[in-house]
């Protein structure tokens, strides 16, 4: 398995891939949209100097992908800006393997290298597997954010 940074010719696997993320998604937020619905720009997010979005590849097959951007932190916060990683997406066959690891590891890298040292996510509360395996490559419980219908 290797990890590269993402490009152009990626963008058709990449656009099924934020599809199964919001197809999965669905399951714990009954507010996403039934249909038409996106949540990237993943061709903005491939050329953005800001963003670092990588894919997992096996067998010249790519199976994974996240990203991490730099934000502005709060002004009330130690740390001037962070790396936020979202569009975590491994294929089901190789789940369970390392690679949504892989992954992070690689984000990891890039956010130390722009001299950043926070990280932060976002995970479904109900998301076991997803917490499970962020708490496996390092991160912690920080917050819950609630909602109201009215």
């Amino acid at each position: 398995m290797i990890i590269r940074k993402a490009i152009l010719d990626d963008l058709g696997v990449l656009l099924h891939f934020e599809q199964k993320v919001i197809e999965a998604e669905r399951e714990f937020d009954p507010t996403i949209k039934k249909s038409n619905t996106k949540y990237y720009d993943i061709e903005a997010l491939i050329t953005d100097p800001g963003v670092e979005i990588v894919v997992a590849e096996a067998n010249n097959e790519i199976i994974g992908c996240g990203y991490a951007r730099i934000k502005i932190s709060e002004p009330y916060l130690e740390h001037e800006s962070y790396a936020y990683l979202g569009f975590m997406y491994v294929v089901p066959l190789y789940r369970g393997k390392g690679v949504n690891k892989n992954i992070i590891d690689v984000l990891k890298q890039w956010t130390v290298s722009r001299g950043i040292t926070e990280i932060r996510l976002e995970v479904y509360c109900d998301n076991e597997v997803a917490i499970h395996a962020y708490q496996k490559a390092g991160f912690s419980k920080h917050m819950i954010v609630m909602r109201m219908g009215v």
